[in-house]
């Protein structure tokens, strides 16, 4: 697989975006002028960190694309545990150590009839970057947590080396950070609360009370 390295990116979906590859191709930045998260925020993406996107050509069937959530947010979590960094997920793919935010995702599907054409599977790891002081209350990096600084190379190739793997869908359930928890549910101005009782298997929210959501409609708190 080609890897496309920069110093400096607006962001690395959007460079593959650029490209017409006929097999799996990834870009990785040092940083990101432009990165963002789902829903259109802005991810802060300074030196020291992990930027990285991953062009999977046809990964499966339309059907089964909760698939690429479940791989990429647990390739994420094994990242992180190869340098002492336990990790549990946020529905349906940011990842939280400590309590904290400590990698976004953001995942684009192109469908093409029953098949994902394309996926762009966009990721940030906070390694030994400074964060904004805005967001120290809510964000961590392997480096506070482990007092130790990385090669932030040398983890975006355990990265790359884990989106390889297949994981399962009980193990993404498994390292849940909501499951069993109150949660909040923010759908537009309506806000719903209730108990995480699980995921269905194309990958929407199970709340109390028999109520599903896509996260496509809702963000979670």
């Amino acid at each position: 697989m080609k890897v496309y390295a920069f110093e400096t990116l607006p962001s690395t979906n959007d460079f593959l975006k650029t490209l017409d590859p006929e097999e799996d191709v990834a870009a990785v930045a040092e940083e990101q002028t432009g990165g963002r998260g789902s829903k259109g925020r802005s991810f802060s993406s300074a030196k020291g960190g992990v930027y990285l996107s991953l062009l999977r050509i046809r990964p499966c069937k339309a059907e089964e694309s909760f698939r690429i959530v479940v791989n990429a947010s647990l390739a994420v979590v094994h990242t992180l545990a190869a340098f002492g960094v336990d990790a549990r997920i946020k529905w349906p793919n940011d990842v939280f150590a400590d309590g904290k935010k400590i990698s976004g995702m953001l995942i684009e599907n192109v469908f093409e009839g029953d098949e994902v054409a394309r996926s762009i599977i966009g990721i940030g790891l906070n390694v030994n970057n400074a964060l904004p002081a805005e967001l120290a209350s809510v964000a961590t990096s392997v480096n506070l947590l482990t007092g130790k600084t990385y090669d932030p190379k040398t983890v975006a190739a355990t990265l790359l080396y884990q989106l390889g793997r297949d994981f399962s869908r009980e193990e993404y359930v498994g390292k849940s950070f909501i499951l069993g928890k109150e949660i909040r549910v923010l759908r537009g101005e309506e806000t719903v609360s209730g108990v995480c009782e699980g995921f269905t298997e194309d990958g929407r929210l199970i709340l109390s009370g028999n109520r599903v959501f896509s996260a496509g409609e809702v963000s979670v708190r």
